[in-house]
């Protein structure tokens, strides 16, 4: 498979498929309730159990397919035999027994949710119990459709404005949209960047993880002075226990540059001629020998290999986003070692295809919003539409969090008591303006939506303006 295939939504849906697979005791694939509630239209979610327990106490996951245990055997002969399909129950063992007798049926990409609803309930994700389950028996999906109805194939760089209905059509029914109460998330959820080509549905911000730390790292050294960029590891590691990980990412082109750099680099030499295909170059960054992880980093942390884009402008223009690039590359260096090292809650990620958005969405709930309100996971990308994905709403919550931790670490920052309100404040502004900034770079000209959930579940998509170019 070569890089190139990286553009392709099949090829990256299949690599992220595996990276999330893990296997029980007998063999069978497993997967996890995070995977399960952000998944997009290349996975099936079906639901194995009786009529009644779909709509009892457990709920159900929005927009799963249902086929009762009993007649399991029909799903092989429903979906092609290389369909995504993850399977669901009440604890996992219904589901976990389907799923092996649906692979020892020919099915090659089938597995059950770990911990069934209950799990996924007691990770904070929302439920349905909506009648309308009743309905949505598994049936054969028309050629071209994904598991929500929705073609599968993507735009592929010609942008165009989206209209308000064409927003309202990406979401599809709001009591299908599967949530994460506001809690569950900060304790065990990444922020993923607000790029519009992917399919998983997660909160999203400018940069993820990687560009909120970079940016309260930067509001501290605003108000206090530099940070020692040698605690960069520390610190770190401190917000990814925190808030249960750190996501960053990178994009085919930047992976494509990286790699042709590193053939090219004598001191790489025998340890990457024979890499051929995506999913060995992504396996060597992700875990190179340790003799080459200082030379590696000198190319990862080199712009022009920098793919998440928010990340990449604040190294370039560091007047424009109020950051020194020696705090980004630093935070860059500390996560790929922790990455390296083995360390779990450190996530990384190469998106695929071209960038096509056509709106900027800024998601936002009724309020009063606090820790139990229900986040709506909106996916990106979703067969011909792309769209920026923002958060800002749950982000500025996050950030309070987030100053609630580093202020009393005067050991790792040079801050000092009482001065949560002041770095409040630092970040609200220079992350209104690192964000304006990068969208008038990257997305300048294209409408913004507002998408807001009202308490009854309904959804309004009001258009709010026009993204200004660079030199407004």
């Amino acid at each position: 498979m070569p890089l190139s295939d990286l553009r392709k939504p099949d090829v990256r849906h299949r690599v992220a498929w595996k990276a999330n697979e893990m296997r029980s005791g007998d063999g069978t694939a497993v997967f996890e309730p995070s995977f399960v509630a952000e998944s997009g239209s290349r996975v099936w979610v079906v639901d194995v159990r009786d009529d009644g327990e779909l709509t009892g106490p457990l709920g159900h996951v929005p927009r799963t397919w249902r086929i009762p245990q009993r007649r399991i055997t029909e799903v092989a002969t429903i979906l092609h035999p290389d369909t995504s399909v993850v399977l669901v129950c009440s604890d996992g063992v219904r589901s976990l027994a389907a799923a092996r007798l649906l692979a020892s049926l020919g099915m090659s990409n089938v597995g059950a949710m770990r911990g069934g609803m209950r799990r996924f309930r007691s990770e904070g994700y929302t439920v349905s119990r909506s009648q309308s389950v009743q309905g949505r028996m598994l049936t054969s999906p028309a050629a071209g459709m994904g598991s929500d109805g929705r073609p599968l194939h993507a735009m592929r760089g010609d942008k165009k404005r989206l209209s308000a209905d064409e927003i309202r059509a990406h979401v599809g029914p709001p009591e299908q949209v599967r949530r994460k109460k506001l809690a569950s998330f900060l304790l065990a959820s990444r922020c993923a960047c607000v790029d519009g080509r992917d399919e998983v549905a997660r909160i999203g911000t400018p940069g993820g993880d990687a560009g909120e730390l970079v940016l309260a790292l930067a509001a501290v050294e605003q108000i206090s002075g530099a940070v020692d960029l040698g605690k960069m590891s520390a610190i770190t590691r401190t917000l990814a226990d925190a808030f249960g990980g750190m996501y960053h990412h990178t994009d085919y082109k930047a992976f494509n540059a990286l790699t042709r750099a590193l053939g090219e680099d004598p001191r790489f030499g025998g340890a990457v001629v024979n890499l051929r295909t995506a999913e060995e170059w992504i396996a060597f960054v992700g875990r190179p020998p340790e003799h080459l992880e200082q030379p590696l980093l000198e190319h990862l942390t080199d712009a022009a290999h920098v793919g998440c884009g928010h990340l990449k402008l604040a190294i370039q223009r560091p007047e424009d986003y109020g950051v020194r690039p020696q705090l980004v590359k630093a935070f860059m260096r500390s996560f790929y070692e922790l990455l390296w090292a083995g360390d779990p809650d450190m996530e990384w990620v190469v998106l695929g295809g071209d960038h096509g958005e056509g709106a900027l969405a800024n998601v936002t709930m009724a309020e009063p919003f606090g820790p139990y309100s229900g986040v709506p996971l909106i996916a990106p990308q979703v067969g011909d539409v792309q769209m920026f994905v923002n958060h800002p709403q749950a982000i500025a919550f996050l950030r309070d969090q987030m100053v609630q931790v580093l202020e009393p670490r005067g050991d790792l920052l040079p801050l000092g008591a009482g001065s949560g309100a002041q770095l409040t404040e630092a970040i609200r502004e220079l992350g209104g303006q690192q964000a304006g900034m990068t969208l008038k770079l990257l997305a300048a000209g294209l409408p913004i939506f507002g998408l807001h959930f009202a308490p009854d579940g309904s959804l309004t998509v009001t258009e709010e303006g026009t993204i200004p170019g660079p030199e407004a």
